[in-house]
């Protein structure tokens, strides 16, 4: 597979990107894991392997919660069950060499209740649940900055840029 520099969808990229992510946790005492898809992407113009939230860019029409179901399962297999909670909304511009791209905006939801063990599907390379130490070393892409904010001091909104 090779990295993109436009991650979305090639029919989607005459707009904004939309999309839902889902936060799955895997608690065991003194153990917090959250389950992350690794993803191929161009990242300050450089092709890079990336740990991401599971989900991706809404269809035409799409409702947020749809798509985020049609994402868990594409992406690893797992079918949601239950009501996924809003957790936050991320907004933010995708800018190269300084000339505006698109912008963007995703939605963040826990999902607390799927059936399934997650496996690569689709685009993505591999599944893992990372602890918390994990993800403050391996999420460096610049979009990563509102999911780390949100595990360190929680809020419902925030604004990002993805400049290369």
């Amino acid at each position: 597979m090779t990295a993109d520099a436009d991650f979305r969808e090639p029919h989607l990229r005459r707009g904004d990107f939309l999309g839902a992510f889902a936060v799955l946790r895997r608690d065991t005492p003194g153990d917090e894991r959250i389950l992350m898809v690794q993803n191929e992407r161009v990242v300050r113009g450089v092709p890079t392997r990336t740990w991401d939230l599971p989900g991706g860019q809404l269809e035409p029409g799409e409702l947020a919660l749809d798509g985020l179901r049609r994402e868990l399962a594409e992406e690893t297999g797992l079918v949601v069950r239950g009501a996924p909670r809003f957790l936050f909304v991320q907004e933010g511009e995708r800018t190269r060499a300084g000339v505006r791209q698109h912008a963007w905006r995703s939605f963040f939801f826990a999902v607390d209740d799927w059936d399934g063990e997650p496996r690569p599907h689709g685009e993505v390379l591999a599944c893992a649940w990372l602890a918390r130490a994990e993800l403050e070393r391996e999420l460096t892409a610049p979009y990563h900055d509102s999911f780390l904010a949100w595990l360190r001091d929680g809020g419902t909104w925030f604004a990002s840029g993805w400049h290369d």
